[in-house]
């Protein structure tokens, strides 16, 4: 018959087992989980959701495609900074009777530093690195992008010349 103490010694044991096992298959899963994410191009907004903090993944998708979610709408032409027109104005365009000369252009390439202001990319770049969620290249026909990290998009996968869908800086 067993008695509490003998019982807690085994859950003591069997959990200290079961650490040793879980740190001797954890090389291994990192490993596969890397080679996913470069067979797929998976990205960190992907992976960890827009927040680059955990959360739902499947939800982001969605909140970028319902509108402009994170995609800067306005720039200061002196400083470069940007804006979604979400939120707060900030103080560049505040007192700006026509708010239409801050626009930018559609279509217009982001560059690093429209980037910075935006929610979820900032926060995916400070998780996985500088570039992570910057296009690095345009497809002109559909304008879609890609940031040159991952598996190739079909467009840009049978080129050539990548050159030619290079992002111009501004």
């Amino acid at each position: 018959m067993s008695n509490y103490m003998s019982v807690t010694a085994e859950i003591a044991r069997l959990q200290a087992q079961a650490e040793k096992l879980k740190q001797s298959e954890k090389a291994g899963v990192i490993a596969q989980a890397r080679k996913a994410i470069e067979v797929y191009g998976i990205t960190a907004t992907e992976l960890f959701g827009a927040s680059g903090r955990g959360g739902n993944a499947a939800a982001a998708p969605a909140k970028a495609a319902s509108g402009n979610f994170g995609v800067p709408k306005y720039r200061d032409p002196k400083t470069g900074k940007t804006w979604t027109g979400r939120g707060k104005p900030p103080t560049w365009i505040v007192g700006a009777k026509d708010r239409d000369a801050f626009l930018i252009p559609e279509g217009e390439a982001l560059g690093a530093e429209a980037v910075k202001g935006v929610k979820g990319r900032k926060a995916a770049s400070k998780a996985a690195g500088p570039t992570v969620g910057v296009p690095k290249y345009r497809d002109a026909k559909t304008g879609k992008t890609w940031t040159g990290r991952g598996k190739p998009p079909l467009w840009i996968a049978g080129a050539t010349n990548r050159d030619d869908f290079l992002i111009k800086p501004q």
